[in-house]
């Protein structure tokens, strides 16, 4: 269910209060062609920085042989707590707010990389310089982070949050959440932004106990949700929320705090369950889905595994093809008007391998499914899970990714989905380790 909210979260928006325009577009790229894969560094990974503080640190990027300051943050990691979130009704805050730890994080875009500065480091240069490399393309960039008194500093964002109304925004999305679920969603991934896209909400469950003793179904209804913290920064929002469900009869679900990312291009949801014994020992049966019922779509095309280009015409109607479609996979995209947007899962290879996943797609103007503000589902899209009492006891991780595909042309989706199973890599470098000769061989 956790995975369903995060999908779903991703997948919904509202007109903002804050001003458009405020925000950049990400790209053009440098030597790393990905736009919305970002770059995590530890603070133990950046060697001897520990107790640097925050404000002495800058990053630059070298195009055509000059260096321009490029976005950046240090999500610093309260100890215990994880992420440390001054933003909410439960903010959790570093012990040493301010300073560079072991555990805090610097995150940047691999977008913004360059090329390796002249001469292979800044002139004078105090930092680190980072080295990406892309194993998929083979290529290389560098981004360089300054320690000085005055670093390099741009006011370029690509994120931006709005907390009074619980609202994210970027330059070619909005999301917006109502009591820490979403509530509507618009993009301008090749153009203006467009209509709310989203009509309701879909959490679905049914569970019943072995000798049929009895069977629970739940909605997103039957659930409380609530955003627990948040922080922001030019790079990216990220979003706690807590959510629980009761069936009756005492019985009660925790799905503990999830925790969404929210980036220029790109919202990604990790997750992680564990089991200290099988479901399977008291359920006959679980099965779960969780999707989004749309409107405002028509003309658009639902592309997935087993469905050729350029995909389904969402147009209210259900012909034999769609009646018949049997999905399975990982992913789907949403296509129209020279944009796109790719909603995928990863999962570790125990989950993977004991529950394999269904696509949903129902494109009926007719069906009626309350809550809804337009009658009819055009479409309605998700993912479901089937058998999941069958899971054993042990640790399952799974990533949701939401990715926009501005000037969308057929096939896009492919290197996507490739990127996500080979993520870039990153080494560090002391400015006086470049200097040192490696040592003659004896």
């Amino acid at each position: 269910m956790r995975a369903a909210a995060v999908l779903c979260c991703a997948l919904c928006t509202a007109a903002s209060a804050l001003a458009e325009g405020t925000l950049s577009p990400i790209g053009p790229c440098g030597p790393i062609a990905r736009t919305h894969e970002a770059i995590e560094l530890s603070g133990i990974r950046l060697r001897r920085l520990n107790g640097t503080p925050i404000a002495r640190l800058g990053m630059v990027a070298y195009r055509d042989g000059v260096a321009r300051p490029i976005p950046f943050q240090v999500d610093e990691r309260a100890p215990g707590k994880g992420l440390a979130m001054a933003g909410g009704p439960e903010p959790t805050r570093d012990d040493r707010p301010g300073v560079l730890d072991a555990d805090d994080l610097l995150v940047f875009m691999a977008c913004d990389a360059g090329e390796r500065a002249p001469g292979g480091t800044p002139p004078a240069f105090e930092g680190r310089e980072i080295r990406i490399e892309d194993p998929l393309a083979h290529t290389v960039g560098w981004a360089y982070l300054v320690v000085a008194d005055a670093p390099p500093h741009t006011d370029k964002r690509y994120v931006d949050y709005d907390a009074a109304h619980d609202r994210v925004l970027a330059a070619r999305y909005r999301v917006g959440m109502v009591q820490a679920l979403p509530a509507d969603f618009a993009v301008a991934l090749s153009g203006p932004f467009g209509p709310n896209l989203v009509d309701g909400l879909r959490l679905r469950a049914d569970a019943t106990l072995r000798a049929k003793l009895a069977h629970w179904s739940m909605t997103e209804r039957d659930g409380s949700h609530e955003l627990v913290a948040w922080t922001a920064g030019p790079v990216r929002v990220v979003r706690r929320s807590r959510h629980h469900v009761d069936l009756g009869l005492g019985i009660s679900i925790a799905a503990g705090l999830a925790h969404t990312y929210f980036y220029a291009e790109h919202v990604f949801g990790p997750g992680s369950m564990k089991l200290p014994i099988s479901p399977s020992i008291f359920f006959r049966d679980i099965t779960a889905f969780g999707g989004v019922d749309l409107q405002g779509l028509e003309g658009w095309h639902y592309l997935a595994p087993g469905v050729p280009p350029p995909g389904f015409t969402i147009d209210g109607h259900m012909d034999e093809r769609e009646r018949s479609f049997d999905g399975r996979g990982t992913w789907f995209a949403l296509v129209g008007h020279d944009q796109a947007i790719l909603v995928a899962m990863t999962m570790s290879e125990n989950l993977r391998s004991a529950i394999p996943l269904s696509l949903v797609y129902l494109d009926d103007a007719t069906r009626r499914s309350p809550p809804e503000v337009t009658p009819g589902s055009v479409p309605l899209v998700g993912i479901s899970g089937h058998d999941c009492q069958k899971l054993p006891a042990g640790r399952y991780t799974f990533q949701l990714h939401i990715i926009g595909l501005p000037g969308y042309r057929q096939g896009d989706e492919q290197p996507e989905l490739a990127r996500l199973d080979a993520p870039l890599t990153a080494d560090v470098t002391v400015p006086a380790d470049l200097a040192v000769a490696p040592p003659a061989p004896r």
